[in-house]
């Protein structure tokens, strides 16, 4: 009995829990991309991002970027989930952020908070290959005036983010960059309707975006 326990002890599994290091909001007008305050995203005429080369004046997206430092290398991934807490009284219905997710996808390119400006969205953007998807995760329910939870499980879209996750971990910056589209219009919808994620600088650590990984050690 005591030694399976100790079996059990031993096998059970790892959790981390990890705040972007740095991120940025992409859109033409934004003043203070790089702060961490919110992120956005939205899409146009149904489309979350534009294919490579179009312009993306219209659209939002926001980056984010996570040291990779206490991520085991040898673990088995188990699960991976990132989480986002909605601005409270957000302008969609349960029903609209159902047809458009919230959607995580690779990015193409690297970026810098401090230094990032619009025009380097031609050179560091989504990856807009519906296949390139990790995962899509929307709210159930949109209770009043309080934040609204969103979680996406990165295992269960198209793309393999356990082969992403592994390639970040051999990669010389040991960091890991992924991007939020959406297919939420605001030229269609209203100007509210767009999704506005806390960023990693709120002062309340429970609604910052959070990149949860369980391994198997």
């Amino acid at each position: 009995m005591f030694l399976s326990l100790i079996a059990f002890a031993v096998a059970a599994p790892k959790m981390l829990t990890l705040v972007p290091k740095e991120t940025v909001w992409v859109y033409a007008n934004a003043s203070t991309p790089g702060d961490g305050t919110f992120l956005r995203a939205w899409g146009v005429d149904g489309k979350a991002c534009p294919p490579d080369g179009e312009d993306a004046g219209q659209f939002s997206f926001s980056y984010l970027k996570w040291d990779l430092s206490e991520v085991p290398q040898s673990a088995k991934l188990l699960s991976a989930k990132l989480l986002l807490n909605n601005t409270p009284d957000p302008g969609y219905t349960a029903d609209m952020a159902k047809r458009c997710p919230v959607e995580i996808r690779p990015l193409i390119g690297s970026f810098d908070a401090k230094t990032w400006t619009f025009d380097m969205s031609s050179k560091t953007h989504p990856d807009s290959d519906a296949k390139a998807i990790f995962g899509t995760g929307f709210p159930s329910d949109i209770p009043k005036e309080v934040p609204v939870p969103v979680a996406v499980n990165l295992l269960s879209g198209p793309n393999g983010f356990a082969k992403a996750l592994s390639k970040a971990l051999e990669s010389a910056s040991h960091t890991l960059s992924l991007s939020i589209t959406a297919k939420l219009d605001p030229s269609t919808d209203g100007r509210t309707c767009v999704y506005k994620f806390y960023g990693q600088s709120e002062s309340k650590e429970w609604l910052r975006p959070q990149l949860v990984l369980t391994f198997e050690e």
